[in-house]
């Protein structure tokens, strides 16, 4: 039997509506909003994929 290292990923999308001056400044407020818990971050799986190496 052989050994393997796995490393799991896993991303997650929401969509937000949020009012701003530009692209920019959105993303920027979108991110506060999540770090200071006003918005919940995404909860929705969209892909997974596992990297594999024999160790």
């Amino acid at each position: 039997m052989k050994k393997y290292s796995v490393t799991y990923h896993e991303t997650y999308e929401e969509n937000y509506e949020i009012e701003a001056n530009s692209p920019k400044e959105a993303v920027e407020i979108l991110l506060e909003r999540i770090r200071e818990g006003k918005e919940d971050g995404p909860e929705n799986c969209s892909d997974s994929w596992a990297d594999v190496t024999e160790l």
